[in-house]
C-alpha cells in the first residue's frame, strides 16, 4: 500500500470509533433517564396514593355499576353511531345483556347523560294507539333515584322510526302517571339490519345524588297478543336495588387536577380494575382510539388485568410496554382502606420525548462526527498528497542528477532542502551526501587522465631502458627474452591507460564531435570488406544495400562503434563460424543494422549490464586485456548519435544479435 493510502486507511479506522463510542455512551444515558423516569413516577403514584387514601369512601361500588365515560366531542341525538365521534370512539365499549339482546354504553356531559341501546330484534312491534296498555309493543324502561330518594319510572316507546314517547308509569308499567309527555327526555328509534338502536339523553340533575340507574328492555309477543314476552335488565330482576352510575369521579380528579401536564397520565382505579378517575396524557387522547395502549386509561372503563394484577394485590408495579418505536413507562401503587387494598394509582408516561431527545442528540453526534470525520479525511487527503508530492519531487529530483549510467549530469539542487520538517531534513542529508559524491565522482573521472599522464611517462622510460637492454651486444638470450616479456606486460599496461582514458573522456570528445550526412551501406559495406582483409581466418559478410542509404552521423565514431561490436563477436563466435551484417530500412524510416554471430547463450542477468562498463564476461584469457569497455564506449557512441543500441539472444538460442537502430535522413 502507498504511504497516503496506509494514511487514509488507519486514520479513518479511528475516525469511525468517534460516532460508535458515541451511540455507546448515549444508549448509556438513555437507560439512566429511562431509570430516573421510572423512579420519578413510582415517587409520584406514592405520593398520589397516600393524597387519595382520604378519599376511599367514592371506591365503594358494586361490580355491576353502570360505567359512565366523559365525553368530548358534541353529541347529536339522530340514531346514527357514526354520526358523532364519541360513538365511534368508543364502540367497543358497548356492555352486552341478555344473550346478547341488547347492548348499552352511557356517555356524560355536564348537563345530560347520553345512552346508545343496541337491540337484536327480528320482529319489532310498535305501539298501536288502541292498545291503552303502555307496555302492549316494544319499549325500553328507565328506572332512577332522585335526590330525595323517590323511585321513578319511565316507559320509553315508538309508532315507528323516529322521535321516542316517553312517560312516567306506576308500578305495573301499564299506566301512566300524569299522561304527560317527559319532554326531559328525548331519544330517536332507528330500525338497523339486525333490530333497532336508540339514542337519547336525560338530564343529569336526577342522578346527581344517588346515582343510581337501571336500564331493561321488554320484548312483547305477537303484534296481535302484545303481552310482555321477555324482559332483560341491566340489573338482577330478583335484585330491588338499582344499578349504581359509575362517573369518574370529579371529587379525586379536583384533587389531582394541579398535577395535571401534558405528558404524564395520572388513573385512579378501584378493586374493579374499573377507571374512577384520569388526568393528563393529552398526548395521547387520539380521537379514535387507536392509541389507546400508549394511555392504559383513557378510553376504557377496565384496565387490563395483567397490568394491574400485582398491584391491586398490595404490591408496587413498575410495567414498561414496548410499543413499535416507544416504551410505555407504568408505576402503580395501592391505595389501602383499613390495611385492604381498594384500588390503586397508575402514572404512565411515554419514552418518547426521551428517545425523541436521544435520537436528536445521536443524529447531531452523527452529523458532526460525519462533518468531522470528512473534514480530517479531507485535511488528512491534502497533507498525505502534499507529502507524497514532496515525496516524489525529491524522488524525481534525486533520480534527475544521474544518468542511465549512474553519473551526475545536473548540480545537486533539491527544492524541499527549505522546509524545516522531516523531509526537509532527509532532503539536506540527501544534498549533502550527493554533493560528496559527486565530488567523488570528479574526482574518479580525472584519474583516468592522471594515470596516463603519470604511468605512460615511467613506462616509456622502462620501454627504452629495455630497448637498449635488449640491443646490448653483451645481453643473453636469456636476458633478451626477459626484456620482451617486459615489452608485452608494458603494452598491455598502455592498453589499460588507453581504454580508462577512452571511457573517461568519451562523453567530453563527443560533445567536441561534428556529424555529416554519410551513406551508411557504402560504409558498412567498406567496414566489412576492410575487417574481412584484416581477419584472414574468420568469416564476415555483408547483406543489404550497397549504397543510398543516408544518415547523419560522425563517420570515425560510427568505425569505431563497429570495431567495439566486431570485436566481442569476434571474441564469443564459434570457431568457423560465420559474422553477419545486415543492413534494413523499416516503415519508420529507421536504418536498421544487425550484426550476428554464433556462440554461447548469455544469461538475461549479463545482458543487462552489458553497457556499464568496467565489466568483462570472457571466460577465455587471452593475450590482450579486457575491462568490459568496449561496449560501453559503443553505448556512449550510439546516444551521441540519438540511436537505439541493443543486445540479445538470437531466438534459436544458437549466439547473440547487436542491433543498432539509426534515424534516416529524409530530403524534405
Amino acid at each position: 500500500m502507498k504511504l497516503r493510502s496506509r494514511l487514509l486507511l488507519f486514520s479513518s479506522a479511528f475516525l469511525i470509533i468517534l460516532p460508535v463510542s458515541s451511540y455507546y455512551f448515549i444508549e448509556k444515558i438513555e437507560k439512566s433517564l429511562l431509570q430516573g423516569q421510572e423512579e420519578a413516577q413510582a415517587m409520584t403514584a406514592s405520593a398520589l396514593a397516600t393524597v387519595v387514601k382520604s378519599y376511599t369512601d367514592l371506591f365503594d361500588m358494586d361490580e355491576d355499576a353502570l360505567y359512565v365515560y366523559p365525553k368530548k366531542q358534541s353529541l347529536n341525538i339522530d340514531g346514527y353511531i357514526s354520526d358523532d365521534e364519541d360513538w365511534t370512539r368508543l364502540k367497543n365499549k358497548f356492555v352486552s345483556y341478555g344473550d346478547n339482546e341488547f347492548s348499552l354504553l352511557l356517555i356524560e356531559s355536564a348537563d345530560f347523560l347520553y345512552a346508545y341501546i343496541k337491540v337484536n330484534d327480528e320482529n319489532i312491534v310498535y305501539r298501536d294507539p288502541r292498545y291503552v296498555p303502555l307496555d302492549s309493543s316494544d319499549h325500553l324502561r328507565i328506572e332512577y333515584m332522585d335526590n330525595k330518594k323517590q323511585l321513578h319510572r319511565l316507559v320509553l316507546l315508538a309508532e315507528g322510526q323516529g322521535s321516542v314517547s316517553v312517560y312516567e308509569v306506576k308500578a305495573d308499567w301499564q299506566n301512566w302517571k300524569t299522561g304527560r309527555h317527559i319532554n326531559s327526555v328525548y331519544g330517536i328509534w332507528r330500525e338497523t339490519a339486525s333490530g333497532y338502536d336508540i339514542e337519547l339523553r336525560l338530564p343529569q340533575t336526577w342522578l346527581q345524588s344517588e346515582r343510581r340507574l337501571s336500564y331493561s328492555l321488554v320484548n312483547v309477543f305477537d303484534e296481535n297478543q302484545r303481552y310482555p314476552d321477555t324482559v332483560i335488565s341491566t340489573r338482577a330482576l330478583a335484585n330491588k336495588q338499582l344499578n349504581p352510575v359509575l362517573f369518574r369521579s370529579r371529587e379525586i380528579s379536583r384533587v389531582i387536577q394541579d398535577l395535571d401536564d401534558s405528558q404524564s397520565q395520572i388513573c385512579i382505579i378501584d378493586k374493579f380494575r374499573r377507571v374512577r378517575a384520569v388526568i393528563g396524557g393529552r398526548q395521547s387522547d387520539n380521537q379514535d382510539g387507536a392509541q389507546e395502549g400508549r394511555s392504559p386509561c383513557q378510553a376504557t372503563d377496565k384496565v387490563s388485568e395483567s397490568l394491574v394484577d400485582k398491584v391491586l394485590m398490595g404490591n408496587k408495579q413498575l410495567i414498561r410496554l414496548q410499543q413499535a418505536d416507544d416504551t410505555l413507562i407504568i408505576a402503580a401503587h395501592p391505595v389501602y382502606k383499613d390495611k385492604n387494598t381498594v384500588g390503586a394509582v397508575l402514572v404512565s408516561n411515554s419514552s418518547y420525548q426521551i428517545l425523541a431527545k436521544q435520537r436528536e442528540t445521536l443524529f447531531a453526534v452523527l452529523l458532526t462526527s460525519l462533518l468531522l470525520f470528512l473534514l480530517v479525511l479531507l485535511s488528512l487527503l491534502i497533507f498525505s498528497s502534499r507529502l507524497t508530492f514532496r515525496i516524489e519531487r525529491l524522488k524525481k529530483q534525486t533520480s534527475s542528477l544521474i544518468d542511465e549510467r549512474g553519473r551526475f549530469i545536473n548540480h545537486v539542487t533539491l527544492t524541499d532542502c527549505e522546509y524545516n520538517d522531516e523531509i526537509g531534513d532527509l532532503s539536506r542529508s540527501f544534498s549533502g551526501l550527493l554533493e560528496k559524491l559527486n565530488s567523488y565522482t570528479g574526482f574518479l573521472e580525472t584519474v583516468p587522465g592522471m594515470l596516463r599522464h603519470e604511468i605512460l611517462n615511467p613506462v616509456n622510460t622502462i620501454s627504452m631502458s629495455l630497448q637498449n637492454l635488449y640491443q646490448d651486444n653483451e645481453a643473453t638470450s636469456k636476458t633478451k627474452q626477459d626484456v620482451e616479456v617486459a615489452n608485452n606486460a608494458i603494452k598491455q599496461l598502455q592498453i589499460i591507460v588507453s581504454s580508462l582514458t577512452e571511457a573517461a573522456n568519451i562523453d567530453e570528445a563527443l560533445r567536441q564531435d561534428a556529424t555529416e550526412l554519410v551513406d551508411m551501406a557504402a560504409l558498412l559495406s567498406d567496414y566489412v570488406s576492410n575487417s574481412q582483409l584484416k581477419h584472414m581466418d574468420k568469416k564476415l559478410r555483408y547483406y543489404g544495400v550497397r549504397s543510398g542509404v543516408e544518415v547523419q552521423l560522425n563517420d570515425v565514431r560510427m568505425v569505431q562503434l563497429l570495431d567495439k561490436i566486431k570485436d566481442n563477436a569476434l571474441d564469443f563466435s564459434t570457431p568457423g563460424s560465420e559474422i553477419s551484417f545486415h543492413l534494413d530500412i523499416n516503415q519508420h524510416q529507421q536504418v536498421i543494422i544487425s550484426i550476428k554471430n554464433e556462440g554461447d547463450f548469455i544469461p538475461q542477468a549479463q545482458l543487462d549490464v552489458l553497457f556499464q562498463g568496467m565489466l568483462s564476461h570472457r571466460t577465455e584469457k587471452t593475450g590482450n586485456p579486457h575491462l568490459g569497455i568496449g561496449l560501453y564506449v559503443a553505448y556512449k557512441i550510439a546516444q551521441f548519435h540519438q540511436a537505439q543500441l541493443t543486445i540479445a539472444n538470437r531466438k534459436d538460442k544458437q549466439g547473440v544479435i547487436v542491433s543498432l537502430i539509426l534515424p534516416l535522413y529524409v530530403t524534405e
